[in-house]
Order: structure tokens, then sequence, then C-alpha cells
């Protein structure tokens, strides 16, 4: 499959789960790209082991895609780490109701922990010498947007 046919097949199987999942209508964007929230809507439908939920992104790709081990169980890692997601006892993964912070889990809490590492990327990036100065105008554009949300 060419370069332009993986990004056309990611696309459309994003478009597919933000039909199902109203997380994606306003933050399918992750930390870690659009497999994250992907992983996180397969589980909010059923609780699933991580080869369970290979398959499904392999059926829901229609066998275009299947993703490997090692991108499915360190993410996983990653979210039970966060309380995003726990591990129950017969291996399969779910939704944690409480994230490890004592936090409920929901749809907001989920954008603004996604806001929140997108400023941290920044600062990176900023304190790397490359700056943000051709974007100013569009992050004062964001932060008034932003203020008018209090």
């Amino acid at each position: 499959m060419d370069k332009e046919g993986k990004e056309s097949f990611k696309h459309e199987l994003i478009r597919q789960h933000m039909k199902q999942q109203a997380f994606f209508k306003r933050s399918w964007m992750g930390q870690r790209g659009w497999i994250r929230p992907t992983v996180l809507a397969i589980l909010e439908e059923n609780p699933m082991k991580g080869v369970e939920i290979m398959d499904k992104l392999e059926e829901r790709s229609r066998g275009w895609w299947r993703p490997s081990p090692g991108s499915i169980y360190p993410l996983l890692d990653e979210l039970t780490k966060e309380g995003l997601v726990k591990k129950r006892s017969d291996g399969r993964y779910e939704i944690a109701g409480k994230r490890a912070d004592g936090k409920e889990t929901g749809e907001m809490e989920d954008v603004m922990t996604n806001i929140e590492s997108n400023i941290s990327y920044m600062e990176d990036i900023a304190s790397g010498g490359k700056g943000l100065k051709r974007h100013a105008k569009r992050i004062d554009s964001i932060i008034e947007r932003l203020k008018r949300l209090r």
C-alpha cells in the first residue's frame, strides 16, 4: 500500500470511529496521534484483550492494517499507568471509572488532558530554540477562544 493509501485508510478509520463515539468529535488527536483515541473508543464498546483490539482494528480496516503487538501492548500499559484503562483479572482491558489521581474519567477530562499535553509539547519546541513566533497570531486567537469558555 502506498503512502497516500495508508493516509486515506487512517482517515477513513478515524471517520468511522467519529460516527460511533462522541469523544472523537472534539478530540481525536491524542498524544499518540490517532491510535490512542481509537483504542479508547474500542474499549468503550467492550472490554477486550490486546489481541482482540488488534483483531478489531484489522476488522474495521477491512484487512488493510493490523497493528503489531509492539504498538498495542505498550500503549495499553501507558493507558493503564495513566489510569484511563484497567486490566481485569481475565486479562481484558476496560475503561477505568476513575483515573489514578481520583478524577472521574469523561470526555471533558480527556479533552483537558490532551490540551495540557499539547501545550507541554509546544513548550518543548519553544525551549529547543525553534520558537513559535510565526504562530503568534494563531496562539493568541486560541487563547482568546479558551478565555470565552469560562
